[in-house]
């Protein structure tokens, strides 16, 4: 058996939360490599395990990601995490709605593949906000991470520029949320491995307000709410997938009402390494060699 660290051609073997992964298996005398998705999909074998990890940028071309996956099933190579999360959280617009019952950020797709006119466009955003019954509202594409391409939108504006550009990309599908001011508060993303909430980050990305320092949260400081989503959440894997995902990462943002889940990152979730103590690090890195042990 052999257990590869997927990254991307610009990332591997960079990427210090990889290296800690890679090098804790390693010490338990597992092989362990550091890759690109490209170069494991030519090399695995059947036997051997594969965890999507810096593989950044997968979503620019997500038709060849989906591509390279599909080989590593017919190849029948272990994937952390399962291919049915991965198909299943590739598009947040699909699977927000599949989860809309849980809280979640309010999302309505902005189907611009066959408008005509910069004003069609701005139409189609104005009755989005009548929706959500807000002028302030979060555009992006459905297919995205990292804030790829990530827009905030003042219906009370001119918007020109953001205009200009969706007319000029009118072949991605983009969605419209609703904007939260509680942004400025950051979100809070909690990691889970193996149905174990391990850890939080309360984290400020620095899309949409000033980027701020990002501050560790211990299982025991998470608010009680997100705990109870999260239990609700569990539920529904379960019920979906007969099985919990072995990394999960949940963003939430605060709203009027408490929180509400902004995004589920079952793909290449960062953990977060460089902001947990060495103690939580280690104790991190032990759960998920059990993880892998129990595939």
């Amino acid at each position: 058996m052999k257990i590869y660290i997927a990254s991307s051609e610009k990332h591997v073997g960079k990427i210090q939360e990889d290296i800690h992964i890679r090098n804790g298996y390693i010490k338990e005398g597992i092989y362990s490599e550091i890759a690109t998705l490209k170069n494991i999909v030519r090399v695995a074998k059947s036997s051997d395990i594969v965890i999507l990890k810096s593989i950044w940028g997968y979503h620019i071309d997500y038709k060849k990601f989906l591509k390279q996956i599909s080989i590593l099933k017919k190849k029948k190579v272990k994937l952390v995490n399962d291919y049915s999360f991965i198909y299943w959280n590739i598009d947040k617009l699909e699977y927000f709605n599949e989860i809309k019952n849980m809280n979640v950020i309010s999302t309505n797709p902005l189907q611009i593949r066959h408008v005509k006119t910069a004003l069609d466009i701005r139409n189609k955003i104005t009755e989005a906000g009548k929706t959500f019954n807000t002028d302030k509202l979060v555009i992006k594409p459905s297919i995205s991470e990292g804030g790829y391409l990530t827009f905030a939108y003042d219906i009370n504006k001119e918007n020109s520029s953001i205009i200009s550009f969706l007319m000029a990309n009118k072949n991605i599908d983009f969605m419209v949320q609703s904007y939260q001011s509680s942004i400025v508060e950051g979100e809070i993303s909690v990691v889970i491995i193996n149905g174990k909430l391990l850890y939080g980050i309360i984290r400020f990305p620095g899309v949409l307000t000033a980027k701020k320092d990002t501050r560790y949260l211990k299982s025991t400081s998470i608010p009680v709410s997100i705990k109870k989503f999260l239990s609700v959440l569990e539920d529904f894997f379960w019920g979906k997938f007969g099985v919990l995902p072995s990394i999960c990462r949940v963003d939430f943002l605060k709203n009027n009402s408490g929180y509400e889940i902004l995004e589920i990152e079952l793909i290449d979730p960062d953990l977060f390494f460089r902001y947990i103590s060495v103690s939580m690090r280690e104790k991190t890195i032990s759960t998920l060699l059990k993880l892998v042990k129990n595939l």
